[in-house]
C-alpha cells in the first residue's frame, strides 16, 4: 500500500514537472539563437525570452527552429511560445503579446546600386526574404516584387556575394552579423534602405496549457520593454562574446610563437 501511494507521488510529480516545462522557441539561426564564434555563448533572443520568463515559476526549453516550422508548431501545440518579429499569419492560432523590442528593418544592396525610395525596389531582379517571416506590410503585400525565399540570412548575404540576388531584407541586427561572418563591407548597412521597424513580441500559442500565464506574461513583456532591447543585447554578446573569443585566439597563438 505504502509502495502504492509513493509510487503515485512520484508520478504526480513527474508528471508536474513535464507539464511545467515551457516550450519557447526562438530562430534557429545567428545572432538569435547563438553566435558561430562562441556555441556556448547565447543568442540575442535567447537572452531576451530568459528575461522575461525569470519570474514566472515555470521551467523552459528552448528550440531553435526555422520560421516556417515555429509557426507550424505554434499551431499544432508543440511549441507554447515563441519569440519572433509580429506574425499575422498566425493571429488566429495565437495570443500575440507585444512588443518587446522594435526591431529596424533594411534592404540590403551591392554597392553598385542605389535605392532611395519604395518604387527604386522594382529595379531589382531578386530580393531574398526569410521564409514565411514577414518585415513590412507593404512588402510583404507586394507580389510584383521578385521575391526568393531562404532560411537565414547567412544563406541570403551568401547569395548576395555571389550575385544570385542584388536585395536581402531583414533586421539590421541580423544582416549585420551575415555580413560579418562573410567578411563582406559592413558599410553596406548604413547605405541600406530603411523600410521602419517591426515589432518583436511573444506568439502564444492559443491551445497551451500555458495560456493562463497570459496576465503574467503580458506584464514582464510591458516590465522588459525597451524599443532597442535586441539591439543592446546583440552589442553586448558581440562585444564579450564574439570580440573576447577572437583575442583569446590571438592570445593563444602568440603564445605558441
Amino acid at each position: 500500500m505504502t509502495f502504492i501511494f509513493l509510487a503515485f507521488i512520484v508520478t504526480k510529480s513527474l508528471s508536474y514537472a513535464k507539464d511545467n516545462q515551457l516550450n519557447v522557441s526562438v530562430p534557429n539561426f545567428p545572432p538569435f539563437n547563438s553566435f558561430n564564434e562562441n556555441k556556448h555563448c547565447k543568442g540575442a533572443s535567447v537572452l531576451a525570452i530568459q528575461a522575461v520568463l525569470e519570474k514566472l515559476n515555470v521551467s523552459i526549453e528552448i528550440f531553435p527552429y526555422p520560421y516556417a516550422r515555429i509557426l507550424h508548431s505554434l499551431k499544432t501545440g508543440e511549441l507554447d511560445l515563441a519569440l519572433i518579429l509580429h506574425n499575422s499569419r498566425i493571429d488566429n492560432d495565437v495570443v500575440y503579446i507585444g512588443p518587446l523590442s522594435l526591431s529596424k528593418i533594411i534592404l540590403l544592396t551591392p554597392s553598385g546600386i542605389s535605392i532611395r525610395c519604395y518604387n527604386d525596389l522594382y529595379q531589382l531582379k531578386n530580393i531574398a526574404v526569410i521564409r514565411h517571416a514577414q518585415f513590412n506590410e507593404q512588402f510583404d503585400q507586394d507580389n510584383t516584387l521578385h521575391k526568393i525565399t531562404v532560411d537565414s540570412y547567412e544563406q541570403a548575404i551568401n547569395m548576395l556575394e555571389m550575385a544570385r540576388v542584388d536585395g536581402v531584407i531583414g533586421s539590421k541586427i541580423g544582416l549585420e552579423y551575415a555580413l560579418r561572418q562573410q567578411n563582406m563591407d559592413l558599410s553596406l548597412i548604413s547605405n541600406a534602405f530603411e523600410l521602419g521597424t517591426k515589432e518583436l513580441g511573444l506568439h502564444l500559442a492559443k491551445n497551451s496549457s500555458f495560456i493562463t500565464l497570459l496576465p503574467l506574461l503580458t506584464t514582464a513583456v510591458q516590465d522588459n520593454y525597451r524599443q532597442d532591447l535586441l539591439y543592446q543585447l546583440y552589442q553586448h554578446q558581440i562585444k564579450y562574446c564574439v570580440t573576447n573569443k577572437k583575442s583569446s585566439q590571438v592570445k593563444s597563438t602568440d603564445s605558441l610563437n
